[in-house]
């Protein structure tokens, strides 16, 4: 009798405590994670890879947005996604290319993350002159960058591409812009020399100097414009390479002075003088102009307090409004760059810097026509006949979506040195047709997609050619989602990824797993010297930890509420 008794109360035990689990507060199921990405095959591929793998590691669906390049860039400043596959190329070799782009309230810090130590070290590395210092506040940086994970880096890209023998003097760099065409030429072309016909692969979303972002628009800004100086087709800036004749730096590195070649003209003939590059700096800063690039430009003194400016609504606050812009005009007048006269630009930075020349080349730095700029306003750089050119090619002909054809431009300064009559460019998406258009020789260079690379190594090794990028890929968290809020949430991500096999299975193309963010093109405090590798070499493991993400992730899901998915047996 004893054990029947036992087995009654054992019984009624397990029921009462059945009953009380269920009466406790029901786990909701996972919030859905849209993943947004560009629209191109090669993209889509891509994501679909990444889709996978946290399929798989993690037992979570993600919901795939795939859209056009322009969309995809103005989704990110909307913060309208919740990850997104992105990536940054260098504008310059310094660490600070890439970690300034998430100080709190920065303007690509599309995810919203802040973190006071972080900007106080990017603060440092900025103001410094110390090379050591700067480098060993960045490499801290990024570290609390990594740990907090509120981008998870995936790859480093490497570049593919093939070339016709009979296409000569591409110049192509690890840092923006990658393509350097001013010094191509053919000989012995199928149909005539003197041409390139080239796929740009995506519209331009942005031809605006003072507003561009992204390299297939940084591409074309180059060919059509130029800054103060110009990089020679040995990575060099040499006195005269661009629009400036020669510059002089004061002793203590703070004041270039930059003199303008006499008789310099716009494509519409119109004079162009240091004023059209004080003109632009200051455009680039202007909280008006609402550039995400303006930062870029607060090397120079006083940009920053011009981008600070708020400006209310004239109509809800107009005495406010009246003030603002009266505060505008002072930093504006008081920001370290002056046309002096028509032929004399002085520019005074905030503290000495070592990459400063480089700069002067970059898109956000070229001049700007002031009255076609105001013209044209908001239309600008939109068409053929809506905008201005200086440099040693101009758009003769744009077809939205399709086509684009550069001409030379017989009144650049340099006209003499560029032997290219015309650049011919399709926009195309998929991944076989430019291939297919190469091997038929209608295009004459093409990057090569990771699936032909044995192809193209096997069967034209003299027209393969590869080469490291300054470009990181990674994935951007919307701190704003109920899930990735949670640092442990984004850190489960980023161990769930095996990197080592998305590179070696999905891109296939010679990519690093990047087991950091800065890629190993940056160069560190000494000449040689390889940033990356040298403070944060193997931080983020490379082919995952699946069972300690899985952990995390089941962790920080439930005790946010959330019932913990169970990833598929295999």
């Amino acid at each position: 009798m004893q054990i029947k008794k036992t087995a009654v109360v054992f019984t009624c035990v397990l029921l009462v405590a059945s009953l009380l689990a269920g009466c406790g507060p029901k786990k909701q199921s996972l919030p859905a994670i849209r993943f947004l990405a560009d629209d191109s095959e090669a993209a889509k591929k891509y994501a679909q890879g990444l889709q996978e793998i946290f399929r798989k590691n993690l037992g979570i669906e993600l919901v795939l947005e795939n859209v056009d390049f322009k969309t995809r860039l103005q989704k990110m400043r909307d913060q309208d996604f919740d990850l997104v596959f992105a990536g940054w190329g260098a504008d310059y070799n310094d660490p600070m290319s890439f970690i300034d782009l998430w100080v709190t309230d920065g303007p690509y810090n599309d995810v919203g993350w802040s973190n006071e130590e972080f900007d106080e070290l990017v603060t440092l590395a900025k103001t410094s002159t110390d090379q050591q210092e700067r480098m060993e506040a960045m490499a801290k940086a990024e570290k609390i960058l990594l740990d907090e994970a509120p981008i998870i880096p995936v790859y480093w890209r490497q570049r593919n591409f093939a070339e016709h023998p009979w296409a000569k003097g591409i110049v192509r760099t690890a840092f923006a812009p990658s393509n350097e065409w001013k010094w191509a030429y053919t000989e012995g072309r199928p149909g005539g020399d003197n041409e390139l016909n080239l796929n740009l692969g995506e519209e331009p979303p942005d031809l605006q100097s003072v507003t561009c972002t992204d390299t297939v628009s940084i591409d074309i800004l180059n060919a059509t414009l130029e800054g103060l100086v110009r990089m020679n087709p040995d990575g060099v800036y040499e006195q005269g390479s661009g629009l400036a004749e020669s510059w002089t730096v004061s002793d203590d590195g703070l004041v270039y002075t930059f003199t303008i070649k006499d008789g310099l003209k716009w494509s519409n003939g119109e004079p162009l003088t240091a004023h059209d590059f004080e003109y632009a700096w200051k455009t680039v800063v202007d909280p008006r102009t609402a550039s995400q690039y303006n930062y870029i430009m607060f090397f120079v003194k006083g940009a920053e307090d011009v981008a600070n400016v708020e400006i209310p609504d004239e109509e809800e606050d107009p005495e406010g409004y009246k003030d603002a812009i009266a505060e505008l005009q002072e930093a504006l007048d008081n920001m370290g760059v002056q046309a002096i006269d028509d032929n004399h630009l002085v520019v005074t930075l905030e503290a000495p810097s070592t990459f400063f020349l480089s700069l002067c080349a970059f898109s956000t730095y070229y001049p700007l026509n002031q009255k076609a700029h105001e013209q044209w306003g908001e239309g600008y750089a939109t068409e053929v006949d809506k905008m201005l050119y200086c440099g040693p090619f101009v758009i003769d002909e744009w077809k939205h979506g399709s086509k684009m054809v550069l001409k030379k431009n017989t009144g650049y300064w340099d006209a003499d040195n560029v032997k290219l009559d015309s650049i011919h460019f399709d926009m195309i998406k998929d991944i076989n047709t430019p291939v297919t258009m190469y091997e038929a020789n209608e295009l004459d260079a093409i990057g090569v997609p990771g699936d032909f690379i044995p192809k193209f190594q096997s069967e034209r090794p003299d027209e393969f050619k590869q080469m490291p990028e300054a470009v990181s890929f990674y994935l951007e968290c919307n701190l704003n989602h109920p899930l990735l809020k949670d640092p442990k949430v984004r850190q489960a991500l980023s161990l769930a990824l095996d990197r080592q096999e998305y590179c070696d299975n999905v891109l296939r193309n010679y990519s690093e797993p990047a087991y950091a963010y800065c890629p190993p093109s940056m160069q560190g405090a000494e000449p040689g010297e390889v940033f990356v590798e040298k403070y944060l070499k193997d931080y983020l493991p490379i082919t995952g930890d699946v069972a300690r993400a899985q952990k995390l992730f089941k962790e920080a899901v439930e005790a946010l509420g959330y019932e913990a998915p169970e990833p598929p047996t295999k």
